[in-house]
């Protein structure tokens, strides 16, 4: 069962404001369920967003930040659990270590980054949680027609479309969220 979720998304303030309710949303929806998110501890974009909704419902969340970008007053000001990392590597790593999924919400090269490698790892069995795109607005489209190109050239084995679940909206990434058994992939399924 679900009990934590690590959140990748996009720390930028000037979005459609379909990408800020998604957020907003899936904050009160983690917070009713008495879900843990872990996410970048920013205090702008949809992070913001995800964090300030979580504090206001009561719910748990923690952020994970290098101290560069604490340097920057990235930070968010009233978020009481947050580790500081030296790098962006440390950052990925302790995001990931108590989570039993990532989701990738709309977002920029970092988002795009941090999902990629959690999703490789999840392929060679060296991930148990779920992977799980939102693709609201069809967002990840693109993304998920390149994994098709890469599957029909034989760069990317089948395996693929199982240990990747894609939500169209924040209610059906909760019934994901609800219904996952999180668990290790069969190295052997990575090679197409």
């Amino acid at each position: 069962m679900i009990k934590s979720i690590c959140v990748y998304c996009s720390s930028s303030n000037v979005l459609e404001e379909s990408y800020k309710e998604a957020a907003g949303d899936f904050a009160e929806a983690a917070s009713s369920l008495g879900l843990k998110v872990i996410c970048g501890g920013s205090s702008r974009g949809l992070m913001g967003i995800i964090i300030d909704r979580m504090i206001q419902k009561g719910g748990r969340v923690e952020g994970v930040m290098p101290l560069f970008m604490k340097e920057l007053e990235l930070n968010h000001p009233v978020l009481e659990s947050i580790i500081y990392v030296n790098t962006l590597s440390e950052r990925k790593e302790k995001l990931r270590e108590t989570s039993d999924a990532v989701v990738a919400m709309p977002g920029g090269l970092g988002t795009l980054e941090e999902f990629l490698e959690t999703f490789t790892l999840k392929r060679l069995g060296l991930y148990d949680g779920e992977t799980i795109l939102l693709n609201i607005n069809g967002f990840y489209n693109g993304l998920i027609s390149l994994f098709e190109q890469y599957e029909r050239e034989r760069f990317l084995g089948k395996n693929w479309r199982y240990n990747l679940k894609v939500a169209e909206s924040v209610p059906e990434l909760m019934d994901i969220i609800r219904n996952s058994t999180p668990g290790r992939q069969n190295p052997g399924d990575y090679f197409p």
